[in-house]
């Protein structure tokens, strides 16, 4: 599935707002050093991290790392690395803290859920409207100038040639090309108001190019038939349809059934003998055919 402009903000707003978190936890280590240590000492498992090294100067190289980690995340630069890098200190700090009591599940599990954003991340890079995106953006312009360069004289003289000598078959191959392209559609109809459907559909694939119909033919069978009647409520659909460039087939079996005589239908429409085996025939000649 192609992503639209929704799907690609919601990428930034996931990047932004998760590198918002480690920024905030920067300067809640960098400016209150004594709070955050204090807090270390107090955690149950905090002997891990003090047993390596004094815990506020701990605290201050994790505040340098999340403060580093946490703009390279929010400017989308060099993603994959600042993922990773935050990682590595949430882990840390997560097991040291948030780990070995009661009161911190809370907090624990909430290192868990940015611990996921972070794998997405380091999966993915930054996906949209990062520094990453432009830097390779800008590299790849720079690649293809400097390939391209010695070739454009090249390239432009060989395309003004080829367009001079082939322009007459490139009309003729484009006229042929639309004439293939047209499509013939069959619709069987079986009840009176699917008349009313089948000539709004007709209306529709008429304005619509990627339909590119040629004839649309409407195939009434069963008790659709008494709606194509003289003094039927759907003789103003009909005329629309009509106007659209509707063939209008009406089923000979289907108006003995319901004793409708070839006077009492509306003019236009045409009378086959069998409509069912009339549709099989226009399957047989290429129409693309649907039953309502």
């Amino acid at each position: 599935m192609q992503p639209n402009t929704l799907n690609k903000i919601s990428f930034l707003a996931l990047r932004i707002m998760g590198s918002l978190i480690f920024i905030t936890a920067a300067f809640n280590h960098l400016f209150q050093t004594s709070e955050t240590a204090a807090r270390l000492q107090k955690a149950k498992m905090g002997f891990l991290a003090t047993s390596i090294s004094n815990h506020e100067t701990l605290i201050i190289l994790a505040g340098i790392g999340l403060l580093v980690g946490g703009l390279m995340l929010f400017a989308g630069f060099q993603t994959r690395k600042a993922a990773l890098l935050l990682m590595l200190i949430l882990i840390p700090i997560t097991l040291t803290v948030q780990v070995g009591s009661a009161a911190t599940m809370g907090p624990l599990f909430k290192n868990i859920a940015i611990m996921g954003v972070l794998v997405f991340f380091m999966a993915n890079g930054s996906v949209y409207y990062g520094l990453d995106q432009f830097l390779q953006k800008r590299k790849l312009l720079v690649t293809k100038l400097n390939s391209g360069g010695k070739m454009a004289i090249l390239g432009i003289m060989t395309i003004t040639l080829f367009s001079a000598c082939s322009s007459a078959n490139a009309v003729n191959t484009a006229t042929k090309t639309t004439a293939q392209a047209k499509k013939n559609y069959g619709i069987l109809i079986s009840q009176p108001d699917h008349l009313k459907a089948a000539v709004n559909t007709a209306q529709t694939m008429r304005k619509d190019t990627k339909y590119n119909a040629d004839k649309i033919v409407v195939m009434a069978c069963a008790k659709s038939v008494e709606a194509f009647k003289k003094d039927s409520e759907m003789k103003a659909v009909f005329e629309a349809g009509k106007a659209a460039g509707v063939t209008f087939k009406v089923c000979g079996m289907s108006l003995e059934k319901f004793k409708i005589s070839p006077e009492e239908l509306l003019e236009g429409a045409t009378i086959v003998p069998n409509g069912l085996t009339y549709m099989f025939d226009l399957k047989q000649d290429g129409f693309v055919t649907v039953e309502l």
